[in-house]
């Protein structure tokens, strides 16, 4: 899908060459905290590995929810390939 942002010249000039990627990472944004996304989907969006997903939603105040259940996973995730 392509979308087309009709913006005035005079803020469009201040923009520059930022304003695509502004208008990705908005929409993306935007997106994740409706809840239409998951993190995993905006970090394919946009092209972005996991720490630098967690590193652009901390950037731009976004809560990352995580938990003791989350470590623990993650742990017994560890061990299991650590084993091999």
């Amino acid at each position: 899908m392509t979308i087309t942002v009709d913006i005035p010249e005079e803020l469009a000039a201040r923009l520059g060459s930022r304003a695509a990627a502004m208008s990705r990472e908005g929409l993306g944004l935007a997106a994740l905290k409706q809840g239409l996304w998951t993190e995993a989907e905006l970090g394919r969006f946009l092209g972005l590995p996991r720490l630098a997903l967690a590193q652009f939603l901390r950037d731009h105040g976004v809560e990352i929810p995580y938990t003791w259940e989350d470590l623990e996973r993650e742990r017994e995730l560890y061990r299991q390939f650590a084993d091999r």
